[in-house]
């Protein structure tokens, strides 16, 4: 049968927690709460309440979170037709970094991510500094229409390359090798969609997961 007009996630919160770590491979981003890799995982959710305390794991290995990068931002999905997902990458030699969130305390890295009956066009990263430029090869945004779409899904994509991780969300990034299957549908994927990275990287499946919000 198909989907009736108008059907939207049951949750009315999409709870996203952005988890920045530390170690000597940079910097490494985690958003979701179910990859292998458990001493990083979010706490990020869909729910009938917002969630007002970020949830990350202790990290490991060397690791240690960075709480300046990291936040958790409730946002309010009855506000707006479109989930539009900013994600902003920096770069500084020998490191990466991936930003999705408006609201960290390292204002210079926040991004333009917001529901609003409008979809968005042009991207919004903030400048950057301290040596770190905006790799716009990378960086991307996405409006997801949930007007008619009863779930998000998720792919967080992670690739590694001489001990450095860079993490991607979006599926339309110029940088095409490193593209995700995130996307807005009637249905719950039942699987990672991650492109093969390239130029060195390679896929790490223990950092890499998908979950669908919504139902």
């Amino acid at each position: 049968m198909a989907e009736q007009p108008g059907v939207r996630p049951a949750a009315r919160y999409l709870n996203l927690h952005q988890c920045v770590y530390v170690g000597s491979g940079g910097h490494y981003t985690n958003v979701l709460p179910n990859t292998a890799n458990t001493a990083f995982n979010t706490g990020t959710n869909a729910s009938s309440t917002p969630d007002t305390t970020l949830s990350c794991g202790p990290g490991s290995g060397g690791w240690r979170p960075a709480p300046a990068n990291s936040a958790v931002k409730a946002f309010d999905l009855t506000a707006g037709r479109y989930l539009n997902v900013h994600q902003c990458v920096y770069f500084s030699p020998g490191q990466h970094y991936t930003a999705v969130l408006p609201n960290t305390p390292n204002a210079n890295f926040n991004t333009g991510t917001n529901v609003s009956d409008t979809a968005d066009t042009k991207l919004n990263c903030g400048p950057g500094g301290g040596g770190w430029r905006l790799l716009l090869a990378n960086s991307a945004v996405t409006s997801f229409d949930l007007a008619d779409h009863r779930y998000l899904n998720l792919h967080q994509c992670v690739w590694t390359s001489s001990g450095q991780y860079y993490m991607g969300l979006l599926p339309n990034t110029p940088n095409a090798h490193f593209n995700t299957g995130t996307n807005a549908s009637g249905t719950a994927d039942t699987a990672l969609k991650c492109l093969p990275g390239g130029g060195g990287w390679a896929l790490d499946p223990s950092d890499s997961a998908f979950l669908p919000l919504g139902g």
